[in-house]
């Protein structure tokens, strides 16, 4: 995928996200996480990483961001979802050393998936600043409404 097909699909992902946060948000628990701070990462199989912020306050921003990018290059380094990883190194299905990481390096947070664009090339999202299943979901709901990409299952 070229740079510029990778910004304009990421752009148009993170506006999706942008709309969809404005529901979330508006559950107590989620707003509490972040005080309505997020971020989303997302990553082609080169490398290339596009982030966007959403909220008022730059450094929870700056937090979430950096949680959303962790998530994000763990993903793209092991080609499964955060929290699908660690279960499986902590159960000793894999080992995290294959892929260069150590136990503390490991994000243990949901929001960071494998995906696919519709043409079928290699995608990395990764969001940060709501609840765990709701760092996914929302994930999943911009992949249902864009149809753009799809989220990969493991």
């Amino acid at each position: 995928m070229n740079i510029q097909r990778f910004q304009s699909l990421s752009n148009g992902i993170a506006d999706e996200v942008g709309r969809l946060l404005v529901e979330i948000l508006k559950t107590p628990e989620d707003f509490k996480a972040s005080e309505g701070n997020c971020a989303l990462c997302i990553m082609n199989a080169a490398g290339e990483t596009c982030m966007r912020v959403y909220g008022d306050n730059p450094v929870r921003q700056r937090q979430v961001a950096f949680n959303a990018h962790k998530k994000a290059l763990q993903v793209w380094l092991t080609g499964y979802a955060t929290g699908t990883f660690e279960t499986m190194v902590y159960t000793n299905q894999i080992s995290e050393k294959q892929f260069g990481l150590a136990r503390p390096e490991l994000i243990g947070w949901l929001g960071g998936v494998e995906a696919k664009t519709s043409e079928g090339e290699r995608l990395i999202l990764a969001f940060s600043g709501v609840r765990g299943e709701q760092d996914v979901g929302i994930l999943h709901q911009a992949a249902e409404k864009l149809m753009t990409f799809e989220v990969v299952e493991h």
